[in-house]
């Protein structure tokens, strides 16, 4: 952990249960979205995504969950949609939760489709390959959080999608709850982002389309 006071974690941080937090949430994520199926809307996929954690054995969320179906992709974090959506057959949607294990925060979040529409699954991909390559990046240059994410923009801009930053440009994560030390963005970190201290966040949204997806986990 870096020495910078918005990297600080409480006494009780451990790297091996934060690791062991984001597996749980990842192992958490996945068995929610394969119970999500057609004619089921955003708040049918909530009350989904909430028992799946509770089952879990979470010990409480650090952050509401955030389930968003069809057009309901392009919202930023914590914007409720003016109408749920019901899902398709064939379809998009996106999970992003934040479970606590043995007092560490989980935070993942990943796109989903229904059925097999080549569109769907490319923006899915382009999302998590932004993730993949700014991460790269990160872990090649040192870069700062403000270079991370105009390289997102760029990366985004190549595959042709929109980067969407409001409600979605980074976080730290940590001990809980890390806000006692540093509620700011990862976008605004002026220094090397140290490792498991962070939550890199991509959003890309396709306006033409009508439709984004996100993808998340620790740097």
């Amino acid at each position: 952990m870096g020495s910078d006071p918005r990297e600080a974690n409480h006494d009780h941080f451990s790297l091996r249960l934060q690791q062991a937090a984001q597996a749980r949430a990842w192992d958490a994520l996945a068995k929610a979205a394969a119970m999500i199926e057609p004619g089921m809307n955003d708040l049918d996929g909530r009350a989904i995504v909430d028992q799946v954690i509770a089952e879990s054995g979470a010990d409480r969320l650090w952050h509401a969950s955030q389930v968003r179906f069809g057009p309901n992709t392009l919202l930023p974090f914590g914007e409720v949609p003016a109408a749920p959506h019901v899902l398709g057959e064939n379809d998009i949607f996106f999970l992003d939760i934040g479970p606590c294990y043995e007092g560490h925060e989980g935070d993942v979040g990943a796109g989903f489709t229904i059925g097999a529409d080549p569109v769907h699954r490319t923006l899915i991909a382009d999302s998590k390959a932004v993730f993949e390559a700014v991460k790269a990046h990160w872990a090649a240059t040192g870069a700062t959080g403000p270079e991370l994410y105009r390289f997102a923009r760029q990366e985004a801009d190549q595959r042709g999608r929109t980067l969407a930053l409001e409600g979605a440009s980074g976080h730290r994560i940590g001990a809980f709850p890390h806000r006692v030390h540093h509620s700011g963005k990862l976008k605004a970190f002026d220094k090397t982002p140290s490792p498991a201290c962070w939550i890199l966040e991509i959003h890309v949204v396709d306006r033409t389309l009508g439709i984004g997806a996100f993808y998340e986990d620790m740097l």
